[in-house]
């Protein structure tokens, strides 16, 4: 196990070694050649995300625009894996650059209400540039993340993904730590458009019903916190927009678990809405469906 997580955190900082000396567009055009083949060969992932895009657009689906929007969808994330690497050794200023905003007014308003903030998306466009920038924008975040089995490689991503004031909760402790978060009005990321089995809670997600985590819903209705939905669309030549939608208003019925549901209801609209605009931005061989409602 030790050599494992020894190599493993040496080919990693190789890694991020070649991407201080090959340039940005260079590491972009290998990460899409990388996705390319990952359209290729990795035929159970590929079956997914067509399987997928079928059951999302049933008689609007035809075969041909899935399968263009798969590679595409393959390309872009093998880019974005590439450009992360990039973004670790890109000074600030730089990467300012590489961005332009739409509703920062939106996300800076949610802070200055001194209540919390809780910032929502999904796995689409490049939400690790967006959480980067928000640290560099005086407004950091609590990051949701699974811990990596190896602890040396672990230590040095989070390292890196801090960089801008960000800080990394791990999943085992995640909700007192966001709770924490939020009562000192600081700001809290989390991507709710995965599977999440049995934990979760039955919404719809392209009309059918997706098993989606109610932490969201749950913080937003226990401590008032304010909800901001983000996105990052690609503008082309490594640059992006961040955008920021208006907060999303919180039912209050009294009713917890029907205003969770709604809340959860409400946020994945909104993620359902962005991957229609860009779907091969988003992330289809995730097996979204997976869990069935128990009366199924």
């Amino acid at each position: 196990m030790r050599l494992r997580f020894f190599l493993e955190t040496a080919v990693f900082r190789t890694l991020l070694g070649i991407s201080y000396v090959v340039p940005r567009r260079v590491l972009l055009g290998i990460g899409s050649m990388v996705g390319w083949l990952g359209y290729v060969f990795d035929s159970r992932h590929r079956r997914i995300a067509l399987d997928n895009l079928r059951l999302a657009y049933r008689e609007d689906y035809e075969p041909a625009w899935g399968r263009r929007i798969v590679l595409d969808c393959w390309r872009h994330f093998g880019r974005i894996m590439a450009d992360s690497m990039a973004l670790y050794r890109i000074p600030e200023q730089r990467l300012r650059n590489l961005v332009e905003y739409e509703g920062l007014e939106h996300i800076r308003g949610a802070y200055a209400q001194g209540k919390g903030v809780l910032v929502f998306s999904g796995h689409f466009g490049h939400w690790e540039l967006t959480a980067m920038m928000q640290g560099y924008l005086g407004l950091p975040l609590y990051l949701v993340a699974r811990p990596l089995d190896n602890p040396a490689l672990e230590r040095l991503l989070a390292r890196l993904r801090e960089r801008s004031g960000n800080r990394i909760v791990h999943k085992r402790s995640a909700v007192r730590e966001m709770l924490r978060a939020v009562r000192e009005k600081k700001g809290v990321a989390i991507v709710i458009d995965q599977d999440a089995r049995s934990d979760g809670v039955f919404v719809p997600f392209f009309g059918r019903p997706a098993s989606t985590t109610p932490t969201l819903g749950l913080l937003a209705i226990r401590t008032g916190a304010v909800v901001v939905p983000s996105f990052s669309i690609p503008l082309g030549q490594g640059r992006y927009r961040l955008v920021y939608e208006p907060a999303v208003e919180v039912p209050s019925s009294g009713d917890r678990d029907r205003d969770v549901l709604e809340m959860t209801a409400r946020c994945t609209a909104i993620i359902e809405k962005w991957v229609r605009r860009y779907p091969s931005q988003w992330l289809w061989m995730h097996r979204r469906w997976k869990t069935k409602p128990a009366d199924d």
